[in-house]
């Protein structure tokens, strides 16, 4: 039982529950309804016959949806919408007694009352795990079968094309350089909204031509170090988020040798020049599967100088960064 409820997690049990959502969003609930009964087979969630009688539900099957929901309420009896279930199911039942006492009424003629006019099932996705608030909208809710939650780490790399300038040097054409990036992060808050809380390494490599006789090209310094950072983003389709984040932290700036346009009197730095640093940036992110996911990240980096030496000639560096990469929640 263990496993199956793991592979439900990363393999095909978790394909058919996000195909079943998907369906349901669009509105195609016969299909949702087989696709959740396809992800009850490879692991029996009770959320999943929830899903599975909100899917009825909006059919106008009122006898299945009953049907589903008794047998959630049997396999998850302390459910945190119990109550909601309840308040569905008795409503359900009502509303199937409105219909065989409208088919009982007597022949044309025969004066007869006017059954009370039912609402129609409101367009409401299956519910989160959490009881929702009076009056709020319920929304889809994964399986999550006992000690494996929703995936919250979150690891990626990328790289790109990283254009450079200078506060104070003036330089006969701006560096492209190459950025590199590795980080990875906590989501405090999941769901359509998401805040995630990390760290990340990064480097640029800044090459530069070193003023001796003859001038020797490609010489390379770089840019390198740690930014804490947090992003926000929403999903804007079941497979596609957006959002913006920023981070802080320190670069480094090594191999500034004899020689190079930076410095003062162009004289070597003994050691990597620490900068105090802030980025911003936006980011798009596209989901390959439940843990898979492509990103886009165009960034600003500022870093603030603080060798004497270096400061009385680039008082600050900008980087803007594009990164694309590639990512894995767990």
């Amino acid at each position: 039982m263990v496993a199956s409820r793991a592979a439900a997690q990363s393999g095909s049990g978790k394909a058919y529950f996000d195909s079943g959502v998907r369906h349901y969003n669009l509105g195609h609930f016969q299909e949702a309804i087989t696709d959740f009964e396809s992800a009850y087979n490879i692991d029996p969630a009770p959320i999943l016959l929830f899903n599975i009688a909100q899917s009825h539900r909006q059919l106008g099957d009122k006898e299945r949806a009953l049907f589903f929901y008794r047998r959630y309420l049997e396999q998850a009896p302390n459910a945190a919408n119990r109550a909601e279930v309840e308040q569905r199911m008795k409503d359900l039942t009502q509303s199937l007694q409105q219909e065989k006492d409208l088919k009982q009424q007597p022949p044309a003629g025969v004066e007869a009352r006017e059954p009370p006019v039912t609402q129609p099932p409101s367009a409401t996705p299956p519910p989160s795990a959490s009881a929702p608030a009076a009056g709020s909208v319920t929304k889809v809710q994964e399986p999550v079968a006992p000690g494996a939650p929703a995936p919250r780490w979150q690891l990626d790399v990328s790289m790109g094309p990283g254009f450079v300038s200078f506060s104070g040097l003036d330089l006969e054409e701006t560096p492209v350089t190459v950025a590199f990036r590795a980080g990875g992060s906590y989501a405090f808050l999941s769901g359509p909204s998401s805040l995630r809380v990390g760290a990340e390494a990064r480097g640029v490599y800044l090459p530069y031509t070193k003023d001796s006789n003859p001038p020797v090209r490609g010489t390379t310094s770089s840019l390198w170090g740690l930014m804490l950072t947090a992003r926000y983003t929403f999903l804007v389709t079941p497979d596609l988020a957006l959002g913006a984040g920023a981070g802080l932290g320190v670069i480094w700036w090594a191999g500034l040798h004899q020689g190079n346009p930076f410095t003062v009197n162009e004289i070597a730095a003994d050691s990597p020049i620490p900068m105090p640093s802030v980025e911003v940036g936006l980011r798009a992110e596209y989901a390959l599967g439940p843990r898979m996911f492509l990103a886009l990240s165009p960034e600003l980096l500022l870093s603030k100088t603080t060798s004497d030496n270096l400061s009385n000639s680039v008082s600050s560096v900008r980087s803007l960064d594009i990164y694309a990469g590639a990512g894995y929640r767990f």
